[in-house]
């Protein structure tokens, strides 16, 4: 078993944030603030995932030595992601609760100061 890491601990967060967010969402503004939520918060955090994934895994091999470029490069795929699922987002879903996605990708993009101020 393998301990878990701090990006590993933000991306856990990340997702009980959106689902917070989502039912927050849903309580204030009804089903299309919640699903607008939801969409916003996975679209913001796959990507972060996946970027997580890119950078603990290959620190997994010994052979592999970390590289700053992978960061930049895996930083740089996930803000295009990023972006692109949001616009499949705004013009594939009509009913889209601008201030329900402006406040998840808020929370859910700032959640890692608390995680890793948090750990001590």
């Amino acid at each position: 078993m393998f301990a878990i890491s701090d990006m590993m601990r933000v991306s856990l967060a990340q997702y009980a944030l959106v689902a917070l967010v989502t039912v927050v969402c849903a309580a204030v503004g009804g089903s299309d603030a919640a699903l607008s939520a939801l969409i916003a918060g996975l679209a913001y955090v796959v990507p972060s995932s996946l970027l997580v994934l890119w950078l603990v895994l290959p620190r997994r091999v010994k052979s592999v030595k970390p590289r700053a470029s992978a960061v930049l490069v895996g930083e740089f795929v996930k803000i295009f992601l990023v972006v692109a699922l949001l616009g499949l987002a705004v013009k594939y879903y009509e009913q889209l609760n601008w201030p329900a996605v402006i406040f998840t990708i808020v929370a859910v993009a700032n959640s890692y100061f608390i995680v890793l101020f948090k750990k001590n």
